[in-house]
């Protein structure tokens, strides 16, 4: 069984359980094809920090283009693999792009995989245009969606809280900013956290909001009153450099902080249902 994988580095925990629900121990990390060394060095430190979630499990890790990949499976006649495919956090900022990224990607690992999992909600995208990529691919395509009407998660808060917990939340205290282990590793400093994910959790993108940090700034201070910090594990409770990230994150903003716990499980489930099916 050979499976893809097209993913936001944001989701490495949810894809890591996936993996090991399929059992499938050989994992290949996608490089560009270019021969620019800045744009191969920069895929690196993503793939980097996200294969960091795999290390000492025993996993073989690997990172090479998809024409090598290809190659190699068939040079070894490898009956099991994953192609993982991992596209930087800041991708939801241009939706169109992304969009195009994940059909393309769709496209050229249909070769080689079975089926391929989706670690991407909506995420700015609308639903009839994921829907018609997902349609539309060669072979079957596994994304997170709710559990009650079927529908693609709006983004990865979603994934990892499930859609009625976000709105039980969000009803709660509407001013509610989510954070979660990965994404507060990746970017550490408030203001990054603010550009590169105010947005997502409304399930829409404005793809100039990026760039109007006074606005950003003046719309956290004046409607976010909470920062709902996600916890998958006792690892994460314990993890001192992601309580201080948000320690820092609601000093800035004068925040509440509220301990909530995540899971893999969304995602898992959609694994399960194409099994199923």
């Amino acid at each position: 069984m050979h499976i893809g994988v097209i993913t936001c580095e944001i989701l490495r925990k949810e894809i890591k359980a996936v993996i090991r629900e399929t059992g499938v121990k050989e994992l290949f990390f996608v490089l560009p094809d270019t021969a620019n060394s800045v744009t191969i060095v920069l895929y690196q430190r993503v793939i980097d920090r996200f294969s960091s979630e795999f290390a000492d499990d025993g996993f073989v890790l690997k990172a090479q283009t998809l024409e090598k990949i290809e190659k190699e499976i068939q040079e070894r006649d490898l009956t099991d693999s994953v192609i993982i495919k991992v596209l930087e956090l800041r991708m939801h900022d241009y939706p169109d792009v992304l969009l195009t990224e994940i059909e393309e990607g769709i496209k050229r690992m249909s070769s080689m995989a079975d089926f391929i999992i989706l670690g991407y909600g909506l995420c700015g995208s609308t639903t009839e245009a994921l829907e018609r990529v997902i349609r539309e691919a060669p072979v079957p395509v596994v994304i997170p969606r709710d559990s009650k009407d079927g529908a693609i998660l709006n983004n990865c808060i979603e994934i990892a809280l499930g859609r009625e917990t976000v709105q039980s939340l969000l009803s709660e205290e509407s001013g509610t900013f989510f954070m979660t282990p990965a994404g507060a590793a990746i970017i550490k400093e408030p203001q990054v956290i603010l550009e590169s994910t105010i947005n997502i959790m409304a399930g829409r993108m404005n793809t100039y909001a990026v760039g109007d940090t006074k606005r950003i700034l003046k719309l956290m201070k004046n409607h976010y009153n909470r920062v709902v910090k996600i916890e998958y594990s006792e690892a994460d409770e314990k993890d001192e450099e992601y309580a201080q990230t948000i320690k820092n994150f609601a000093r800035k903003f004068n925040l509440k902080i509220k301990q909530v716990k995540g899971s893999s499980k969304i995602m898992c489930e959609a694994l399960e249902k194409l099994k199923f099916e």
